[in-house]
């Protein structure tokens, strides 16, 4: 292990002199992750980054280390906590690519029997896939570029904040023209957020047609956030719905709530308003109308003015009504004349026609009278415009057989592509099958030597450290026994000369007592 000094550390990753990163040898290398996410095929090389800095790791002898792999950008990481982030990424790439080679060769999994089931437009690349047509048949929701002028023009507006403005959504549906600043920079506002709903609807529908129609496993999304930003496919599509659902609940929420507030106001149920429907008669324009608001003294005349005026309105709408009554009766009588003079008119025709062409006479009943010049014309006129669409009717019928033949040359073409194109998807599916057997059993080979080695690594730890507990174990037995036999000296001394102590103390005294006792006796 200390073999594997700096030597064997890769350049990548290493820090130059001048603060920076060294370049490595590869252009993959210098790459972040994230940079090679768009590029097909890019998850085989970043396998190969994040096991190259696997191994890395493995050899890295130090606590910590500076990687730039896993987040594009160069950061320090615990050794065994980048090795376990790299795993895990790992697992995430080959995750990613089988789903996405089961996505990419679904079409080699169809059976011979449904080759007739597939749509005939799948095989056309200018069929767009949204609308299941050729040409597109989507529109556009709105004219983006009449409401970005608006946009602008009410932003000039908001800016100025004149007191009386045109053009605001309330004075489109009757009231009045003249705002104080407040209120109007309110009116303009709400307008502008309604464009901005508006225009943003359009551009998510648009968006959303595009991914439906796209054939790519990620597309870029801009509408949502802003900015362009590359997604999956499905979770396009999800997120697309759900700002295309929410749009347009705002805006029918929206339309809803202005709808009621119009009926009540039509209907009075606060405020004064004009309706701007039609009425079912014809009212004058001269006629009084006294819905306003005044005193106690004014209001009591306006009712009976407005009582009078009801009546004015109902007997001219009764006359109105007897008027129409009449004309209908004089419009009958008069298209059953019409049509009368008209079968008599036809009747007397046919009957001259008959007397003045002499064919009930006997002169003519006897000998047949000889056909006159124009007669001949018009008879060969007949036969000519006979041959002329029998002709046509021939013509027609060969051209009708040619293509007839012709659709069926160009049907048969279509099902041999179609039959070429799935004999290719099984070729190309089964190779795939093949390259993935022979990775998985060379992963498998991989990895049943990496778990070797760590299980021998492994078992050489735990023998070391099991050499090195037994080894601690006696050095410490054997100090714990030479530290007790040197207490126990210590103690057998000090005990000794205690004992020596106590013992010449009563030699003393018991030689002071005899000195004593001699002095007595003597």
């Amino acid at each position: 292990m200390k073999s594997c000094g700096k030597t064997s550390i890769p350049i990548l990753g290493r820090r130059s002199r001048f603060g920076g990163f060294a370049k490595s040898s590869t252009a993959e290398a210098s790459r972040p992750i994230e940079a090679l996410e768009a590029d097909e095929g890019t998850i085989n090389r970043k396998c190969e980054m994040i096991l190259a800095e696997m191994d890395r790791c493995e050899k890295w002898t130090h606590r910590h280390i500076e990687s730039c792999v896993l987040h594009g950008v160069p950061q320090v990481f615990v050794t065994k906590d980048l090795h376990h982030e790299l795993e895990a990424e790992l697992d995430r790439l080959l995750i990613e690519q089988l789903t996405f080679q089961e996505k990419k060769f679904h079409l080699a999994s169809v059976p011979d029997e449904a080759v007739e089931q597939v749509p005939h437009n799948i095989l056309d690349d200018k069929t767009c896939l949204a609308c299941n047509a050729d040409p597109c048949k989507w529109k556009l929701l709105c004219d983006a570029d009449a409401l970005t002028k608006r946009k602008k023009m009410l932003f000039r507006a908001l800016v100025v904040a004149q007191k009386q403005m045109d053009g605001k959504t309330s004075m489109l549906n009757g009231s009045s023209n003249l705002f104080v600043s407040n209120d109007s920079i309110k009116e303009l506002s709400e307008e502008i957020k309604d464009i901005d709903s508006t225009i943003k609807l359009c551009c998510v529908d648009e968006e959303l047609h595009r991914t439906y129609a796209s054939k790519t496993e990620s597309v870029i999304v801009r509408s949502i956030h802003g900015f362009d930003t590359t997604v999956k496919r499905q979770n396009a599509i999800r997120a697309l719905e759900f700002e295309h659902n929410r749009l347009i609940a705002k805006v029918v929420s929206s339309e809803t709530i202005e709808g009621v507030l119009n009926w009540m106001l039509e209907g009075w149920y606060f405020g004064e308003w004009t309706s701007d429907k039609q009425v079912n008669t014809n009212l004058p324009d001269d006629l009084p109308s006294f819905d306003y608001r005044g005193n106690i003294i004014s209001r009591a005349k306006n009712i009976q003015l407005s009582s009078n005026a009801e009546a004015l309105r109902a007997a001219t709408a009764e006359k109105e009504t007897d008027d129409f009554k009449s004309m209908e009766r004089s419009l009958r009588y008069g298209f059953f004349c019409l049509t009368f003079m008209y079968f008599r008119a036809l009747h007397c025709l046919r009957r001259e026609k008959e007397t003045w062409s002499g064919a009930c006479d006997v002169v003519t009943m006897a000998k047949r009278a000889p056909l006159s010049a124009e007669r001949m014309k018009m008879i060969q006129e007949e036969k000519n415009v006979a041959f002329r669409k029998a002709r046509l009717d021939y013509a027609m019928e060969k051209a009708r057989r040619g293509e007839e033949r012709k659709r069926l040359k160009l049907e048969k073409e279509r099902v041999e592509k179609a039959k070429i194109l799935q004999w290719k998807k099984k070729r190309e599916q089964a190779a795939q099958r093949l390259a993935l057997c022979v990775q998985r059993v060379f992963r498998g080979h991989i990895g049943r030597k990496v778990a070797k080695v760590h299980s021998l690594r492994r078992d050489r730890i735990r023998s070391a450290n099991v050499f090195m507990n037994t080894c601690a174990t006696a050095i410490a037995k054997v100090w714990r026994g030479y530290c007790g036999r040197q207490d126990a000296r210590y103690i057998r001394k000090e005990m000794a000369e205690f004992l020596f102590a106590i013992r010449e103390e009563e030699a003393r005294d018991d030689e002071q007592e005899y000195l004593a006792m001699q002095r007595w006796f003597g």
